[in-house]
């Protein structure tokens, strides 16, 4: 894997569960599944600040969120499952009725870099 590729793991948090309790819809659910987890060592590598905003890009698709340093192995990264995450997961299912949520290829891409 290059550099900037790394496995995505999604998942459900603690936060993102008790903010479900107001809707799926609502602001604090929405600040809970947008953002992603990078190891620390990665963030510094890249010379991205814990906040600053990501691309993150599949072959599904490419999606904008803020990003948090993380206790991490530097080939994973993690982001709360909904949503966003699902925009990069896609819809294939390979059979099974659910789509691959574990180990999806996913570029990490310095937005500030990006428009440069």
């Amino acid at each position: 894997m290059s550099d900037n590729n790394f496995i995505l793991i999604t998942g459900r948090t603690i936060k993102q569960g008790m903010a479900s309790v107001s809707g799926k819809k609502s602001d604090n659910y929405k600040k809970e599944t947008s953002y992603v987890e990078v190891s620390k060592n990665v963030l510094q590598r890249m010379n991205i600040e814990e906040g600053e905003t990501v691309i993150l890009e599949s072959e599904a698709g490419s999606v904008e969120v803020s990003c948090k340093a993380a206790d991490l192995e530097e080939d994973i990264v993690f982001m709360p499952y909904g949503r966003i995450a699902n925009s990069l997961i896609g819809t294939d299912t390979g059979g099974t009725g659910m789509p691959n949520s574990k180990s999806n290829v996913v570029k990490l891409i310095r937005k500030e870099a990006q428009t440069n």
